[in-house]
């Protein structure tokens, strides 16, 4: 199952359920239209039949024995009714199942692909959420809708031909009331989901704030600070904003449909107490009148409530496709979904001319006329102030943004001209905030390279992670989190260690340290940065750091300020120079002494 770019309406929630499962999806159509036609029209007969068998009966018109046949067909219908009601919740089932199996990597695949600008952007962020919520229930419900809508059709139909027979133009007053019913359901429809949507910034933010009050992450500053009241009454503000927001428009559409639902009930009594007439006169037998009545009430309710409910959820899943139409059509990088190369390019030169460079949504120029050459074999360091663009710089270089002025040269060739699975294969980065996977810690590191060579606990070793790895129940296969029951906990700095093994694993010719020791104290990100020094040599190195730690082992550190090269050296040679790293190092001297 793929996510096209094209305009998705409330229908294709069908498509996209027959897609997943051909034969259960059939039977979830079928039974429940079947199931609708036994219990209107065919036990409307069979009740009538029972109740005039009844009175012949009780008249002494037929024999008692006649009774059971007549019983019989009744129960045979309810049962048979059940029967199939089960079968087709049982059907549902299988296909909620095999459309989750196929719909979730469709939209994994999907968010994948996408430009990294979106990932960044708060709007699509924001539509992104809504979307990949749950689109298993939001789809699946609009597929029921549907079905729910031609079963309905199928029993008013039957029960419509039931009461023209006898009163035609109470069918045709209860048909002139249903239309507007149709407008108000479909119009509630739209406008809670749109409420739904306006309520999507509280939702965030109160899985944020809850994340926090309940998290095992904050459990500790949550015990030492005591701050759960206020983060609470933070919680309990987004909460009831996003909560008042939806209850406002659902009173107003649930009194718009029960109102017209009382209205609807008024017109089957009213058709009901006409048929009275006919039974007295003898134009009609009462086991009819009593299985019309019946049926009339039964249309009136799924006209009144299931019909209504039915167009809520068919509009809803109308603004959620389209909501997945927007999705669907949001740019892609060009071959994303790409495996990094096998093997990688030697990489002799990378060399940046002129860049300037701006967040899409911003016209500040993050990187305004930037221009540096690298070698390989060589330790850089990027430093500078927060918000400097030292990030940004691995952003291009990475090629998670290609839309940059000027040219980003790779052994002399613009990096946008090669292949996305190379420029993949060319770096490994170390980020600040780096990715903690609660599976086992050999998969953990060999998620560094995708064409694995085993070397996971080679790289462990190099790493520090010798001791840990000897106290862990299972050794390098220990799950690490608490995820599953034989999971283990580990301390951030041993996680850190974990995402500088994944990075010895891959081939990559450059490595890149961006930031990832920022929650370290000076001495500890000191020794760290050393020891990865040991374990780069030879090779190409790009430490990023607002902080100095690792300045000295650089061959070269560049000074970020206003997007430009402000001071460009070694060590002693811009400690020698007296300008803006001297007075940097200056200031954190006495952290690394």
């Amino acid at each position: 199952m793929t996510l096209k770019e094209k305009k998705y309406r409330s229908v294709d929630t069908l498509r996209f359920a027959l897609e997943a499962s051909p034969f259960w999806m059939v039977l979830h159509i079928i039974l429940p239209i079947t199931q609708s036609m036994i219990q209107t029209a065919v036990t409307a007969v069979a009740t009538a039949n029972f109740v005039d068998t009844a009175t012949f009966i009780l008249k002494s018109q037929r024999p008692y024995e006649d009774i059971y046949p007549a019983l019989f067909l009744v129960l045979i219908t309810l049962g048979l009714a059940n029967t199939i009601g089960a079968a087709s919740g049982l059907a549902a089932s299988k296909v909620r199942i095999r459309f989750q199996r196929k719909i979730k990597p469709a939209m994994v695949k999907t968010l994948a692909a996408l430009d990294y600008k979106h990932i960044e952007s708060e709007k699509s962020w924001e539509l992104i959420s809504r979307v990949s919520r749950d689109p298993v229930k939001s789809m699946m419900d609009g597929a029921g809708a549907w079905i729910q809508f031609a079963q309905i059709t199928v029993s008013v139909v039957s029960v419509f031909a039931l009461i023209i027979s006898q009163v035609w133009w109470a069918a045709l007053v209860i048909f002139g009331f249903s239309v507007p019913m149709f407008a108000v359901s479909m119009r509630a429809g739209k406008k809670n989901y749109q409420a739904e949507r306006d309520t999507e910034k509280f939702n965030r933010r109160t899985e944020y704030l809850g994340e926090v009050l309940t998290g095992r992450e904050n459990v500790e500053e949550r015990t030492l600070f005591g701050y759960n009241d206020a983060v609470n009454h933070m919680w309990q503000e987004q909460y009831e904003a996003g909560r008042k927001l939806q209850i406002r428009v659902m009173a107003q559409n649930f009194m718009l449909s029960k109102g017209a639902s009382m209205l609807l009930a008024l017109i089957a009594l009213l058709a009901a107490l006409t048929l009275i007439g006919p039974v007295v006169n003898g134009q009609m037998s009462a086991g009819m009148f009593m299985g019309i009545v019946s049926a009339i009430f039964g249309m009136i309710q799924k006209l009144g409530f299931q019909m209504a409910q039915s167009l809520q959820n068919m509009t809803r899943a109308g603004e959620y496709m389209k909501d997945l139409s927007e999705f669907a059509a949001l740019s892609k990088a060009k071959e994303a979904l790409t495996e990094p190369d096998r093997e990688p390019i030697q990489i002799d030169t990378m060399e940046f001319r002129r860049v300037r460079f701006h967040y899409p949504g911003s016209d500040e120029y993050i990187l305004d006329g930037l221009s540096f050459r690298l070698e390989a074999g060589r330790h850089y360091a990027f430093v500078g102030k927060n918000g400097a663009g030292k990030t940004t710089i691995t952003k291009l270089l990475t090629g998670l943004y290609t839309e940059y002025e000027g040219e980003i040269l790779v052994n002399g060739r613009e990096l946008r001209e090669y292949p996305l699975s190379m420029i993949k294969a060319m770096f490994s980065v170390v980020y600040q905030d780096f990715a903690k996977y609660y599976i086992g810690m050999r998969e953990n590191i060999g998620l560094g390279d995708v064409h694995s060579t085993g070397k996971e606990r080679e790289a462990a070793r190099l790493t520090g992670l010798d001791e840990l790895l000897a106290g862990l129940p299972d050794g390098i296969d220990t799950p690490l989190g608490k995820i599953l029951k034989v999971g283990q906990d580990i301390s951030g700095g041993q996680w850190q260690r974990v995402a500088i093994a994944r990075s010895l694993v891959s081939r990559a010719p450059v490595r890149i340290l961006d930031e990832p020791t920022s929650a370290l104290d000076p001495i500890s990100e000191s020794r760290l940065y050393h020891d990865f020094e040991k374990l780069m040599e030879g090779r190409t190195t790009i430490f990023v750091s607002h902080r100095l730690g690792s300045t000295r082992l650089a061959d070269e550190i560049l000074v970020i300020d206003g997007g430009k090269i402000a001071e460009r050296g070694s060590h002693e040679e811009l400690m020698a120079a007296n300008g803006q790293y001297a007075e940097m190092f200056e200031a954190q001297r006495e952290w690394y002494q």
